[in-house]
Parts: structure tokens; C-alpha cells; sequence
């Protein structure tokens, strides 16, 4: 039962037929009627609620009410995704810091991009998709492109392969050893001996529990779990955005979250700009990764303190 002096009153016209409650609903005594995501079927059950009155949590923002329906296993999906083991503490470095390190240390996946810059030709460089590596022979990378045509590329050519994965930028040195057309076009590249690795994001990221809504393009609100979050953005987990928002990275919302720092539920809504969109595989979840836009300085306080409290639980 909720706290009846933190009631406001709900408009009917804020509960919609064959649409999920956007809230917990409760009568006038704090009593719940009806459960967040709960549908209203039929016109019968949309006047009763309104007989017994319409009421919310005043202090709502991201879903604090245990009596309502839990977010739909999003952090369960992600778990399952990562093998079920918790996120490695970041640590902490500085933005511009280089090292070298062996191909071994990288931690690409097949499909990510990689660019190939040229050796003779620095202005140009193509996107490739890594396809493969070979331990001790070669890595696998999709043939260049220009103008949606396939470029073709000699043997021995030199190039700079250039990468992009989390705060990191990575680049070695590599030779074509072969340009292979079937079973598709494919370019076997030389394994480097060292690949420089530079921090070109000095933001620290971390795991968080915040349960929040996100909305992009003047979309529907979606409910999502905030996963890990910086004073410049956040990654989520989420059901996907409709096919018009989710192919427009770039695109601009608001997220909503409450953020509990110091014992206090502190709610932050904050300007966001889409920047990656990937599939979970199941339950048609993605996770978004979200760049704050001109953050107030309150939210930059609330966001420090937060980011902060946070890392520190995890020492």
C-alpha cells in the first residue's frame, strides 16, 4: 500500500484502452488497483478505475513502487548475455595515455568495424567488418569499399588498421597477404607485433542499478534499466524503439531515472543523444548507449555524487 500523502491525482484521459498503465494506479486510501504495464481491456475496467478514483505516486519518476510490475528481465537478458558474471570494476586513467600491447589484449568481436587507412594514401580511409583471425597466420577483415564498389588491393600493400572499442582507440601496422574472392571477397592482413592502444575517453564508467524511462524522437516511453553510467552518458537495456527511431543514431530524448545517493531518491531527467543501438539476442531487448547533452549543474552534481557512491560500493 503506498503512502496516501504522496498521492496526486490521475487525469482519465492519461489511461487509454488497450494501452499499458504508464503507472502504478491507486484509489484515493493508497490502496493499488492497478499494476504499472497492466493493460485496461475494456471500457467497463477503465470506469471502475475511475469510480474508485485515480491516484499516483507523486514522487514517481523511474519505477519505485515494489507493488508494480518489474521492469521485463532486462538485466536478466543482459546477465545471461555476459554468462551471468558482474561487470569488472574501470580503472581509472587518463585521456591521452598510450600504451603497447599485443594483439592477445585486445578484446574485438567478429562483426566490429575496423578501418583501413592507406600507408600511401593517409587521406583515405575504408570501413572493414573483422571477420576472423587466424592465431599465428593472419586477420580476416572484409574488402574495402568506395562508392558501394569493392576495391581491389594488391598484394603487400601497406596499411594502418585503426579501431575503436570502449574508451580505446587501437592502430598497428599490417600488410595485405592475400586478397581472396570466394567463398566471399575477404582480405587476410598480417598479424601486428604490437598494437598501440591510446584512451581517447577519460570518463569513468560504472555499474549502476537504476531503473529509469527512456524516450528518443517523441516516441512512447520506454522502461529501462540503467546498467552503467558516466558524467558524459549511459549505457541501457531496454525492449527496442520502433524501426523509424532505432536506425537514426544521433536522434534526441529524454531519460529519466532516480538516482539514490546518500540516502536520498534523487530524480534526474536528462537531455540524451543516441549513440549505438545493439540486439541482445532475446526477448527483442537492445542496449542503448545514450550521450548526455547539456547537462544542468545540479544534474552534474547529482550524476558526480552518484558515479562516485557507486564506484566506491565496488572496492
Amino acid at each position: 500500500m503506498a503512502d496516501h500523502t504522496s498521492l496526486v491525482p490521475v487525469r482519465a484521459s492519461a489511461l487509454m484502452l488497450g494501452k499499458p498503465a504508464p503507472w502504478p494506479i491507486y484509489n484515493e486510501a493508497g490502496k493499488l488497483l492497478l499494476a504499472r504495464g497492466t493493460l485496461i481491456d475494456t471500457p467497463d475496467q477503465l470506469a471502475g478505475l475511475i469510480e474508485n478514483g485515480l491516484y499516483r505516486n507523486a514522487h514517481w519518476v523511474a519505477e519505485p513502487d515494489t507493488e508494480s510490475v518489474p521492469l521485463p528481465q532486462a538485466r536478466d537478458v543482459l546477465r545471461r548475455k555476459h554468462g551471468g558474471k558482474k561487470p569488472a570494476k574501470p580503472s581509472a586513467v587518463k585521456r591521452g595515455q598510450e600504451s603497447v600491447i599485443t594483439l592477445d589484449e585486445v578484446r574485438w568481436q567478429i562483426g566490429d568495424t575496423l578501418w583501413l587507412q592507406f600507408a600511401d594514401d593517409a587521406a583515405q580511409r575504408y570501413a572493414v567488418s573483422l571477420v576472423g583471425c587466424l592465431p599465428n597466420r593472419s586477420i580476416l577483415v572484409t574488402a574495402p569499399q568506395k562508392e558501394g564498389k569493392q576495391l581491389f588491393v594488391r598484394d603487400g600493400q601497406a596499411f594502418v588498421v585503426r579501431a575503436l572499442s570502449g574508451r580505446r582507440a587501437y592502430a598497428f601496422a599490417a600488410q595485405l597477404l592475400k586478397y581472396q574472392q570466394t567463398p566471399f571477397v575477404y582480405l587476410h592482413l598480417s598479424l601486428p607485433r604490437e598494437v598501440r592502444s591510446t584512451v581517447i575517453r577519460q570518463a569513468m564508467r560504472v555499474p549502476v542499478g537504476a531503473e529509469g524511462y527512456l524516450t528518443l524522437d517523441g516516441a512512447q516511453p520506454l522502461p529501462a534499466s540503467v546498467i552503467d553510467l558516466s558524467l558524459g552518458g549511459a549505457s541501457l537495456v531496454a525492449t527496442s524503439l520502433s524501426g523509424r527511431v532505432a536506425a537514426q543514431k544521433g536522434v534526441t530524448g529524454r531519460l529519466r531515472f532516480v538516482a539514490a545517493v546518500a540516502d536520498q531518491q534523487l530524480s534526474v531527467d536528462l537531455q540524451v543523444v543516441l549513440r549505438t543501438v545493439e540486439a541482445l539476442g532475446e526477448a527483442d531487448f537492445h542496449q542503448y548507449g545514450v550521450e548526455f547533452s547539456g547537462l544542468s549543474v545540479r544534474d552534474r552534481l547529482v550524476l558526480s555524487a552518484y558515479v562516485y557512491q557507486e564506484w566506491s560500493l565496488q572496492e
